[in-house]
């Protein structure tokens, strides 16, 4: 089951919808996992399209009659989550409601409604500050492969004191599963994690309490939103000191070749590994942070 009761914020109103919409998460998943006909993927989806603007309109009324400082911030990640359902639902439409789809679809939205309530809506009820404690590193890897150690532990329970980090300069693109994002403004250049296939399965029975055997498309969707929620904290981190950094969509393949240098960290954990590379276009820009 996906839902667990660490998940409650306290406020049964919005316990009770996420409960509902973790159930519909799961129901989706199980769906495409069993090949589902289209009229059940196209309930699924209008279910969830409605139910997500009900709840956010329920969570962001409350969250404004409580004075929550993160509410603005609250409500973008809410418009974007939106707009993305409906962009899903534009393309099954184009593409008569195909399996490939619903898979990403599925792996999209279930890593980021775990991340969303386990993360950011904790957030709501426990008095910490919404944009939570700023950490400083003397490079961008650093600040990057600290990002992922925190996702990976909000999202799937990973011990984070067990991980081994090891610097891998110049980077070695290594890995079965890799997800690469472009960097934009002040910083240039890609953020590409590489997942082995035992850390990538491991995270995915992790979040949905469901065994998974093979990297399909809702595995692969799910890691890209995995390391776009990464790559948006560092993000975020940086233009708080000052650097402007936007980043363009996930791109997920099965190999990557590296056309320059670049400093790299790779993370070991008793669940496989995971190798993140930062390739800038300013070669001094991988290895120095700005403080």
């Amino acid at each position: 089951m996906m839902w667990k009761d660490s998940y409650r914020l306290g406020v049964e109103r919005i316990d009770h919808q996420h409960i509902e919409l973790f159930r519909m998460t799961e129901d989706l998943v199980n769906a495409v996992r069993d090949g589902a006909a289209v009229e059940v993927y196209q309930k699924a989806l209008g279910f969830l399209k409605d139910y997500v603007i009900y709840h956010f309109r329920d969570e962001e009324a409350y969250q404004a009659s409580i004075h929550y400082s993160g509410l603005e911030a609250h409500r973008e990640e809410h418009r974007q989550f939106t707009q993305t359902v409906l962009s899903y639902e534009k393309r099954l439409t184009e593409n008569g409601f195909d399996a490939k789809t619903m898979k990403d679809l599925a792996g999209t939205v279930t890593a980021w409604l775990i991340y969303h309530v386990v993360d950011t809506d904790q957030k709501i009820v426990s008095g910490e500050d919404a944009a939570g404690e700023e950490k400083y590193f003397d490079r961008y890897v650093d600040l990057f492969s600290n990002s992922a150690l925190d996702v990976m532990e909000t999202m799937a329970g990973m011990d984070r004191g067990s991980a081994k980090l090891h610097v891998t300069d110049p980077y070695q693109p290594i890995g079965d599963i890799f997800v690469s994002i472009h960097l934009v403004g002040d910083l240039e250049g890609d953020a590409v994690f590489g997942f082995s296939k035992e850390l990538a399965l491991h995270l995915i029975q992790s979040m949905t309490g469901m065994e998974v055997t093979e990297v399909d498309e809702l595995v692969q969707s799910a890691l890209c939103e995995l390391t776009n929620i990464s790559c948006g904290n560092a993000a975020t981190a940086l233009v708080k000191r000052g650097l402007q950094c936007d980043i363009k969509p996930p791109v997920v393949s099965e190999s990557f070749a590296c056309s320059g240098d670049g400093t790299g960290i790779q993370i070991g954990t008793d669940s496989g590994w995971l190798g993140i590379g930062m390739l800038m276009k300013d070669a001094q820009a991988a290895c120095a942070a700005q403080k």
